[in-house]
């Protein structure tokens, strides 16, 4: 473990006031360092000062942000599309499936698991209800999801969509790249939803065997980018047309025929259109703090282990006095979890609450209590956190 300050490191999160609160939220919403606002400003300064003209300079900085994510992901060259949200994302993903670009005589068939994020899982609900296929295979029991994933697909199969860290245990789905690999060979497209892993699980697309796969991920959790900053990365050669597009997918062909919608190669086919560009010069801002602190995905992940290790050490010494208080911790090992603790207890929206009353930040999901760690809450913040979840044991 290298040494690590993170004590020194609140100093530029002052805005954040991260050392007047106990933010165990990072896996939700990371704070920002105070640069942020910076970028913030000249996004503004850039729109006053050169009107229309501001474009040349924004589309650079989408490149910059672009260029972290490719360093993250591994690939130099990466194709990445840039949108607001992934599910912005998703829906130019589902649209370029050749199932719509045909007549099939069949049900539109998805694969995917029943721990996804709410972008996919409520929009392919929704497909559900249209009498879409919708094959959802549990998480559980984790050691054989990956071959049950695979037993689904078929000839028929449109795409499965699943991700590296599922959202709401935080287990880190190593077997992905089996998954990935059985639907390359069955020419069905696969989508790897990164979002918990990109920035504190180290996610080199080659090491994870994922080059195949469309990745999506984003900056407003473990990259301290904020809002509007999603991506998705297109297989290398991979040429789409998705069904929903927007006019940016034309800037590559403004000589095609006319009446003829063209789009350009790559990341360009996927291409949304006029958006708020305040949030790549935030982004940029950030992303260039992270170089400078040498705030790497492997030194995160290191600074996380830790600190996730000390609440899971720190959860497993109570002595819980009922089981309405009682917090379970996960089945699998540490060395296999993402960037957040996840307890199991029938009270987790309770607790939420309560830990908020002390100026403790959380959340939960169902019965999933979430604790999520960041590089700038210390271990002290951490020590306090565990002695105020003993002391509420004994409120319930």
């Amino acid at each position: 473990m290298t040494t690590f300050n993170a004590q020194a490191l609140q100093s530029h999160y002052q805005a954040f006031k991260v050392s007047e609160r106990i933010l165990l939220s990072g896996h939700s919403h990371q704070a920002w360092p105070d640069v942020a606002k910076q970028g913030v400003l000249q996004s503004y300064d850039d729109a006053a000062k050169h009107i229309d003209e501001k474009w040349g300079l924004a589309l650079a900085k989408a490149d910059q942000v672009r260029d972290f994510y490719r360093g993250l992901l591994g690939e130099k060259h990466a194709q990445i599309a840039l949108g607001s949200s992934t599910h912005e994302l998703i829906l130019r993903f589902l649209s370029d499936l050749d199932y719509f670009k045909q007549s099939p005589k069949r049900p539109l068939k998805i694969v995917t698991t029943d721990g996804e994020f709410h972008s996919l899982r409520r929009q392919l609900q929704r497909l559900q209800e249209l009498n879409c296929h919708i094959e959802v295979v549990p998480v559980q029991p984790s050691e054989t999801l990956a071959q049950r994933v695979i037993d689904k697909l078929d000839s028929d199969t449109d795409a499965v969509m699943l991700s590296a860290v599922f959202f709401n245990s935080s287990e880190i789905f190593y077997d992905v790249s089996q998954v990935a690999a059985a639907a390359k060979s069955l020419n069905v497209p696969c989508l790897v939803d990164a979002y918990h892993a990109l920035n504190v699980v180290p996610f080199n697309l080659a090491t994870w065997q994922l080059e195949s796969a469309f990745v999506v991920a984003g900056g407003y959790k473990y990259c301290q980018a904020g809002e509007g900053n999603c991506m998705m990365r297109i297989p290398a050669d991979y040429q789409g047309s998705p069904i929903i597009t927007g006019w940016y997918a034309e800037f590559d062909v403004l000589d095609q025929a006319p009446g003829k919608v063209g789009y350009g190669q790559g990341q360009s086919a996927f291409a949304g259109s006029t958006y708020d560009p305040t949030s790549h010069y935030r982004a940029v801002a950030v992303f260039d703090f992270f170089n400078q602190q040498q705030l790497t995905d492997i030194q995160l992940r290191e600074i996380n282990q830790q600190q996730i290790g000390r609440l899971w050490q720190g959860i497993a010494s109570l002595n819980a006095p009922s089981d309405a208080a009682s917090l379970q911790l996960p089945s699998h090992e540490l060395s296999h979890n993402g960037g957040f603790l996840s307890l199991t207890t029938p009270q987790a929206a309770n607790w939420v609450k309560r830990l908020g009353g002390h100026n403790v930040l959380c959340d939960s999901r169902g019965d999933q209590l979430r604790l999520g760690s960041a590089p700038y809450v210390t271990n002290t913040q951490i020590d306090e956190a565990l002695n105020i979840i003993e002391h509420l044991q004994h409120t319930f």
